[in-house]
């Protein structure tokens, strides 16, 4: 699934690559951007993949300990509520979910060491104990199992992030690493990634976890799907779509033209409204986002002008300097002002 936020974000990073690609075309950047957008809405599919995946694991090593020669009572006569969770079974005759593994693989099957890890930490929980034990055996019971178990273990376990960000540029890690640099000029990459390197096994460097990365936005949309699951209907139609509706599917492309199309008039927009500052100051990321957020003003009249202002400030937070929201708060606020006294913007 593809929210708005989503795609602000993806449509924010496939910009920065454009401007700073020498000789990237537009047409380019649009295929790039679809791909990551395509990409994203794989994860979501292979997260709720991972129910079925660490079930059928979980059966395996149920079978192999009732193998064994010498067995104990326990796995001669197994607890079998895991390895016949229904929702597992649910997911797991989803027509689109098998289309999806037949044309882009079987993820969870490229590190059976990871898998193994992830699901260690499940049996070992006292959530799988008292699942076990439980009297009520029912469809629900089975659903609220695997969403606590992915909410409280394997969805925050930074195994699965790392392994996630191994196998896609496009599921870039859920951890924020900010670096504040006090110079005149700004450093080159190269000057930030040696920086950011020597700093990785030092006291001085925390991470925290991005609650609106792609990442963890999937994770929380496989998470609804999971409580949506019911017995009464398909998991096909429990699934989202990749977009909500057709205003959504077409939002990113038209964010990225209307952006890049209208490059020039609107860093004049943002040129008259800076004030006591100077356009070469603004750094490249607030830059892309202060045209974005305009561009979707002046281009989308569906989207009201407080949540466009809102949203931009809050990526402004995210994706630049710890002074950018306020910074991009400012200048989107006069903005808004000087463009609705212009008639140009009638929409709250």
């Amino acid at each position: 699934m593809i929210n708005r936020t989503l795609i602000r974000i993806r449509v924010l990073q496939e910009l920065f690559s454009y401007y700073h690609t020498e000789g990237k075309k537009l047409q380019q950047a649009e295929v790039q951007l679809t791909l990551s957008i395509r990409k994203t809405h794989d994860l979501y599919l292979y997260l709720i993949d991972l129910v079925p995946a660490l079930t059928r694991l979980h059966a395996e090593r149920v079978e192999r300990r009732k193998n064994k020669f010498f067995k104990s009572k326990e796995e001669a006569t197994p607890n079998m509520r895991l390895v016949n969770n229904r929702l597992a079974s649910h997911i797991a005759a989803s027509e689109e979910m098998s289309k999806h593994i037949q044309e882009n693989g079987n993820l969870w099957n490229t590190d059976t060491r990871l898998l193994g890890l992830l699901l260690d930490e499940i049996e070992g929980s006292e959530l799988y104990r008292t699942y076990c034990k439980s009297e009520e055996d029912t469809f629900q019971t089975d659903a609220r199992f695997w969403i606590s178990a992915l909410n409280t273990y394997t969805f925050k376990n930074a195994l699965l992030d790392e392994f996630l960000e191994s196998m896609s540029i496009y599921w870039d890690s859920p951890y924020a690493t900010v670096e504040k640099i006090e110079v005149e000029e700004r450093p080159d990459i190269e000057t930030v990634d040696n920086l950011v390197d020597s700093l990785l096994g030092s006291e001085m460097y925390k991470a925290n976890r991005l609650t609106t990365s792609p990442v963890e936005i999937e994770k929380e949309f496989a998470v609804k799907t999971l409580r949506k699951a019911s017995e009464e209907k398909p998991m096909d139609a429990t699934l989202f779509p990749l977009y909500k509706d057709q205003e959504d599917a077409t939002l990113p492309l038209s964010l990225m033209r209307a952006t890049v199309l209208h490059g020039d008039e609107l860093k004049k927009i943002i040129d008259t409204n800076l004030h006591n500052w100077e356009m070469d100051r603004v750094t490249d990321v607030d830059m892309i986002i202060l045209q974005m957020a305009l561009a979707e003003l002046l281009t989308f009249s569906n989207i009201p002008a407080t949540v466009t202002l809102n949203e931009y400030i809050e990526l402004a937070k995210i994706y630049s300097t710890s002074d950018s929201g306020k910074f991009v708060n400012g200048v989107l606020d006069s903005a808004l002002k000087q463009l609705q006294k212009e008639g140009r913007i009638t929409k709250i």
